[in-house]
């Protein structure tokens, strides 16, 4: 199985007052916190090897990850010494990476459940520089929107005017890249993967996107509420 890198660097400013003495991936949904849901998925994907790119409170996720007792995969951190941006992060993290091929990316704050094996076969059959683990939402306010034509995307508008789009699917942080990424990304070093990058290639890049199964996000804490009701109901059985 490929190497992954999960994003988890950010403030997580407007999640306040939860985030100001705690890293957002330290935030606890329905009593586990965030990263944790993203390690066992990788992990139940037999993923080995997870970068883990931090920057705000680092040493708070450092130490909670050192003292998990229950770890399959090897994990390493790449610390950021400065707000890279989404890309920015990704850019650093696999500069630091050797030896892999492709890379699952996840980001941080993302809840999913994904068939990684389907996704990467999926990923190489179409030869595509990108793979974007994709859902279907009722509501698109505040998050990445793609519209497609069959598995290709051919519209990418990061956070629209929801009277601007006509799709409901949304790019859910989930993501397989090709190796050849590195080498395109933007030079500076700080920037958005989302609207600096994928807003800008999508129309000469091979970029696809792939169902994945489940999707919950926590940017706010509206959406924090949400994410606590909708995993008690998933794992008490409600669902």
């Amino acid at each position: 199985m490929l190497d992954a890198i999960i994003l988890a660097g950010g403030k997580g400013t407007r999640l306040r007052p939860l985030t100001f003495n705690m890293p957002k991936s330290l935030v606890k949904i329905n009593g586990k916190p965030l990263i944790e849901y993203a390690l066992e998925e990788l992990e139940r994907n037999n993923v080995k090897n997870i970068y883990i790119s931090l920057g705000y409170k680092a040493e708070k996720i450092i130490h909670y990850l050192e003292n998990r007792k229950k770890n399959k995969a090897n994990i390493k951190f790449v610390i950021e010494n400065k707000p890279l941006g989404t890309g920015g992060a990704l850019k650093y993290t696999m500069k630091k990476m050797q030896g892999y091929e492709d890379v699952i990316l996840i980001n941080g704050d993302t809840i999913f459940r994904a068939d990684f094996d389907e996704m990467y076969k999926f990923h190489k059959k179409n030869k595509a520089l990108i793979t974007i683990g994709s859902f279907r939402v009722d509501d698109i306010k505040g998050f990445g929107v793609i519209e497609t034509e069959n598995t290709r995307i051919v519209r990418f508008i990061e956070k629209p005017d929801p009277k601007e789009v006509k799709s409901n699917i949304i790019n859910a942080g989930v993501y397989i890249l090709s190796n050849k990424v590195l080498d395109k990304l933007p030079k500076e070093e700080s920037f958005s993967l989302e609207k600096d990058f994928l807003e800008k290639i999508y129309k000469d890049k091979m970029i696809q996107h792939f169902p994945i199964e489940r999707f919950i996000t926590v940017n706010n804490m509206e959406q924090y509420k949400k994410a606590n009701e909708e995993m008690r109901k998933l794992e008490s059985g409600e669902f």
